[in-house]
């Protein structure tokens, strides 16, 4: 349906664009469903997105002098190359160099409405947070802006390294402003950010477009398994999550590790979806996530885990982008390919703005392990879906001699025995039609669609 008043131009901002990051993916959802409604949509980020029509080389986080600005802007980083003098001096230019990008963008564009996404609320790059505050009051642009998760929720982001950042992040993360409108994912977030600055929020969960077609094995994918040297016959565990620590991927390490130990109760054994293990089989865990740059000694030390215990995990984010393509005789599969070939998922998170692959997993109809992290517990439980937990509590994580998250080997046994059952019971489908259907109540893109209609006033009238 398209509106049929005046044609609403609308940019999107982020650090980063394109890429299979739940943000990204959650900006493709809105670009979708405002282009539906005749708007004529614009991206604009940092230089190594996919995607973006307008790229601002500064709004990266982790280029140039951005990650200098953090790491001597938070006492965790334990950084002092920079006075608090040269810091402030620093922030503020980068805030004039993307000011200045902004406004020649908005001279060609002439935007009606912005959309931004944890511009105000990331840590990882401060600078960017008063550069939009002050271009938006600047230009007078009504903007809606959406935190998926704020500074505060992570501990290197916790303690500024002086007063002067103290007060900033008090005025611009996020700021007071008439022009902006504040959405954020879930109900800690909202009660918390009205107790630490005064600011009135909406909650919008994440969406899922539950009417896409069904991801399954097709002519594109039916290769998948042969250039991961997986056996079809393997039980295949998928994690779709980015590599970085919050996301535990050690405690999908160990689960799988363990469920292998428990094979024999498996072996020969006919699965929920109709695959047929035999003696040959083997648990393969499917790491399917890129890591960040400044992430990557964390997959370093992911990869010494499987090593020393001689697992088999497949590390293949190098094959696996937002879409399919085929260029120059090499083959990238999306995420929803890797998915096609899951018979269970894991999402071991230890905290979680909301959880884009869990509703990815309802909708793939796919038994789930889950760490129940604390929004979880908050928000997404209480919808009632039946999932395989690794824990409830958030008192049982702790860490190994690597600085990895562990939880007690009796999680992890429980969670084991109740996958072979999922694996195994004939009453598993129901269970995962069910987990669908509360998906679909709850998190279809027609609560974002409504949100948007109403929020953006795109059928003309005025009750936005």
């Amino acid at each position: 349906m398209k509106n049929n008043h005046k044609l609403k131009k609308i940019a999107i901002c982020h650090y980063r664009v394109g890429g299979t990051d739940g943000v990204s993916l959650e900006i493709d959802k809105r670009r979708e469903i405002l282009q539906k409604y005749g708007c004529d949509v614009k991206l604009i980020a940092g230089k190594r997105s996919q995607g973006a029509d307008h790229t601002i080389k500064e709004l990266e986080w982790d280029d140039g002098i951005i990650p200098i600005i953090k790491e001597n802007g938070f006492i965790h980083f334990r950084r002092h190359d920079l006075s608090a003098e040269e810091l402030k001096r620093k922030i503020n230019k980068i805030v004039g160099i993307i000011e200045g990008r902004l406004t020649a963008i908005q001279l060609q564009e002439q935007f009606d409405f912005l959309l931004i996404h944890n511009i105000f609320s990331f840590g990882g790059h401060i600078a960017a947070a008063k550069a939009f505050t002050k271009f938006i009051k600047k230009c007078k642009l009504e903007t809606l802006a959406t935190h998926h998760d704020f500074y505060w929720e992570r501990r290197e982001y916790q303690t500024p390294s002086n007063e002067y950042l103290r007060r900033y992040m008090e005025k611009f993360m996020p700021p007071k402003s008439k022009y902006i409108r504040h959405v954020v994912i879930n109900s800690l977030a909202k009660k918390e950010l009205k107790k630490r600055l005064d600011i009135d929020s909406e909650v919008l969960p994440d969406v899922f477009d539950f009417e896409n077609t069904e991801w399954k094995k097709d002519n594109f994918n039916k290769d998948f398994l042969k250039e991961f040297a997986i056996d079809p016959r393997d039980l295949i565990i998928l994690q779709a999550t980015r590599v970085i620590p919050r996301k535990g991927i050690e405690i999908a390490i160990d689960f799988a590790d363990s469920l292998q130990a428990n094979f024999s109760k498996l072996k020969n054994k006919k699965l929920y979806n109709g695959k047929k293990l035999n003696s040959k089989s083997k648990v393969v865990l499917i790491v399917a996530g890129y890591a960040e740059d400044e992430k990557r000694e964390y997959l370093y030390r992911l990869k010494n885990k499987v090593f020393e215990n001689n697992l088999s995990v497949k590390f293949i984010s190098d094959h696996v982008k937002a879409k399919r393509k085929y260029s120059h005789g090499v083959k990238t599969y999306s995420l929803w390919d890797a998915y096609a070939y899951a018979d269970l998922i894991s999402f071991p998170s230890t905290w979680e703005g909301w959880g884009n692959q869990f509703i990815e997993g309802i909708f793939a109809k796919k038994p789930m392990a889950v760490y129940e992290y604390p929004v979880f517990r908050a928000d997404i439980k209480k919808e009632g879906y039946d999932i395989i937990s690794l824990g409830n509590n958030g008192r049982d994580l702790s860490s190994d001699e690597n600085g990895l998250f562990k939880i007690p080997q009796s999680n992890i046994d429980k969670a084991v025995s109740r996958s072979i059952r999922w694996l195994t019971s004939p009453n598993t489908q129901n269970r995962l039609e069910r987990n669908f259907r509360i998906g679909r109540q709850y998190h279809d893109y027609n609560v974002l669609e409504n949100f948007l209609i109403n929020k953006l006033n795109l059928l003309g009238n005025n009750n936005s």
